[in-house]
């Protein structure tokens, strides 16, 4: 059972600005609006991309980068980085951009965005979210908790509006993340933009006689 046992506190100073709190025992810190991910974060970063992206079960390939293009992005001033940090250890990203030709790198269409959503667009509040991921240990203890947090402030903030996608083995992520926003107090709404069905054809075969 998760245990609080230090509410989270907003802090802002040279390292960044961040939520802090104690969970269990461990020092959970969540930082914001991070323009560079710091040198010593992005290997690790990288090899917790690969192993939550990796879905069997999934038809579609959810990783959309390779270790190059992902420390790229990582230190692109064009994305917005929000890492959950769990005593010193990098153990969570979520990381976009408003740059929607660069979210391409998704498998998006800006176009489509662009005119479902002209002015936030125009202004720069919208924003592709390219990978989300908390390590599983992490997501045991409920740190995606904090995640949300930080998230909801940079959002309340700028009053941006976060898009993303999700496979058909995870459609449960987006009510799970209405639920985590309703929690600390920050109602969202949820809106489906579309889907992708994949299909096999192949000869039917007469039935036994």
């Amino acid at each position: 059972m998760q245990v609080l046992e230090k509410k989270a506190e907003y802090i802002s100073d040279e390292r960044g600005e961040r939520f802090v709190s104690v969970i269990d025992g461990k020092l959970c810190e969540v930082y914001f609006g991070v323009e560079i991910v710091p040198e010593p974060w992005r290997q690790v970063l990288w090899e917790l991309y690969k192993n939550s992206l990796h879905i069997e079960e999934a038809i579609q390939e959810q990783s959309c980068y390779t270790g190059d293009s992902f420390i790229d992005a990582l230190t692109d001033l064009e994305y917005n980085k929000v890492v959950l940090v769990i005593d010193g250890s990098p153990s969570g990203l979520l990381m976009g951009t408003n740059n929607l030709e660069k979210a391409r790198v998704a498998y998006i269409n800006p176009e489509f965005l662009r005119q479902r959503y002209p002015r936030e667009v125009r202004e720069g509040r919208l924003w592709y979210l390219t990978c989300m991921f908390i390590s599983p240990e992490a997501r045991n203890l409920g740190f995606a908790r904090e995640v949300i947090r930080a998230s909801a402030e940079a959002i309340r903030r700028k009053d941006y509006v976060l898009i993303s996608d999700v496979c058909d083995k995870r459609l449960f992520l987006p009510d799970v993340l209405v639920d985590l926003g309703e929690g600390i107090g920050f109602p969202v709404e949820k809106e489906i933009l579309g889907s992708q069905t994949y299909f096999a054809l192949k000869e039917r075969k007469p039935s036994p006689a």
